[in-house]
């Protein structure tokens, strides 16, 4: 599958996904802490209360949850899924040193989407 056909279906499975489905899967994948921290909750709780859906989220964290899903399924095509949460932790070149995840919490979701883009056009 081209790079850009797996962007765009992750992009479409994200936003096809209801919000518990979409919170535990990132749950599942990155850990609650992690997931919390993406999204700029300063409780991790809150993403297993999304996950059994006990709580919706805002808009801004469906946003930030649809657009960190995105990505985890970008690189899901590109490494096994057990080594997601070590790109997204570790210090990325294309992200000047910095992890992915702490860009994303930063707000620069697309930045963090191009390096994942580019990583996976490369293997």
């Amino acid at each position: 599958m081209a790079v850009e056909q797996v962007l765009e279906t992750a992009h479409r499975s994200a936003t096809e996904l209801e919000p518990a489905p979409l919170a535990a899967e990132l749950q599942s994948v990155l850990g609650q802490k992690l997931v919390a921290f993406a999204i700029g909750d300063r409780h991790p709780k809150t993403v297993g209360r999304y996950a059994r859906a006990e709580r919706e989220p805002s808009d801004d964290a469906l946003k930030q949850l649809v657009d960190l899903y995105t990505i985890v399924n970008v690189l899901e095509h590109g490494m096994r899924r057990e080594t997601v949460r070590s790109w997204m932790l570790g210090a990325n070149p294309r992200l000047k040193g910095k992890a992915p995840i702490e860009v994303f919490h930063d707000g620069r979701t697309q930045d963090v989407l191009r390096a994942a883009h580019t990583f996976v056009a490369r293997r």
